[in-house]
């Protein structure tokens, strides 16, 4: 069975806000990773609280697979996260990369990377010092 479809059944699910559909097919002790989350998720019960998380602070939210290549065990693909939370006046379209793995036939592990470097919070303050900071020099 080709791995695309795991990946089509979950973007699926995620974009019609079905979470128990998305977690279900997720493994036991599957491992999710998704930047809006901040942390990594393992099992269903954390998976299911995670995808609750996001539709949560989300009014919409889809994603889209533009191209993607895949091998026996594992798929990667790219495209974009559309959004629209529901603190912010307007949508965001973001970069998006997943990495999906398969375990007799469930997903073991769902990665998604988020390019949202033009989405900074200004708070969360310089990622490095300025080079003329005599403080945050080494």
């Amino acid at each position: 069975m080709s791995l695309k479809i795991h990946l089509d059944d979950y973007c699926r699910a995620f974009n019609r806000r079905e979470r128990r559909a998305a977690v279900a097919l997720f493994c036991d002790r599957a491992l999710f990773e998704f930047p809006l989350l901040g942390q990594r998720l393992v099992g269903k019960a954390e998976i299911g609280a995670g995808l609750g998380r996001i539709f949560d602070v989300t009014e919409s939210a889809a994603l889209h697979v533009l191209a993607h290549k895949e091998s026996s065990r594992l798929i990667l693909a790219e495209g974009r996260l559309e959004a629209k939370l529901h603190r912010d006046s307007e949508p965001v379209c973001i970069p998006l990369a997943m990495a999906l793995e398969t375990c007799d036939g469930q997903i073991a592990r769902l990665s998604s990377y988020l390019d949202a470097r033009a989405h900074r919070l200004w708070s969360d303050g310089l990622l490095c010092a300025p080079a003329n900071d005599p403080e945050g020099a080494a």
